[in-house]
């Protein structure tokens, strides 16, 4: 028979070279579950970031496109004073909208610290705003790296949005548009 006592006093424990071996083929199955798992992380931050600037710049586009189908008038930005020289990231057309009898409101947008800003302002039917009566602002989106290559067409009677936004891990987004104004314009 098996003397069990024997066997438990001669081994008390394990050598080096059977705990290096434990720590070698433990590490080697270990490390690849952690490198997926940094993958997988990283994987989800960036759909997140890019599911962020979709709908920033989704959101954007379409509330430009009902303000401009809701005009009365599109109007070039040169035909309001000041207004190129104080925004200069102007998005280059201004939406002019009846508020009651008496008064217009203008609209705008313009890029800040990498946010889309609505400019707006009311002023009597008789005339056009200057740029600083252009005092009310709310931001739209933030994310917006450029929207320099938008035009303004008033002979083809089209807005050509072209807006281009990068998130804070340097995730990158273009969205264009053509819009079609049904509305006067003046140029």
């Amino acid at each position: 028979m098996l003397n069990i006592r024997g066997i438990y006093q001669k081994n008390k424990g394990f050598t080096l070279i059977e705990v290096i071996l434990a720590l070698a083929i433990s590490s080697m199955i270990i490390l690849p579950i952690f490198n997926i798992l940094n993958f997988s992380v990283n994987a989800c931050i960036t759909g997140e970031e890019k599911d962020e600037l979709m709908l920033n710049g989704r959101y954007a586009i379409e509330y430009i496109k009902n303000e401009v189908r809701a005009a009365e008038k599109i109007i070039t930005s040169n035909k309001i004073v000041g207004l190129r020289a104080n925004y200069p990231t102007n998005i280059g057309f201004v939406i002019m909208m009846p508020e009651g009898n008496l008064y217009n409101r203008f609209i705008t947008y313009h890029t800040k610290n990498g946010e889309l800003i609505r400019l707006s302002g009311k002023v009597p039917k008789s005339r056009y705003p200057t740029y600083n009566e252009l005092a009310g602002f709310n931001q739209i989106c933030e994310f917006v790296d450029s929207i320099k290559d938008s035009k303004f067409h008033a002979d083809h009677n089209m807005i050509y949005l072209d807006f281009k936004f990068k998130s804070n891990r340097r995730e990158n987004l273009r969205l264009k548009t053509d819009i079609f104004i049904r509305c006067p314009i003046d140029y």
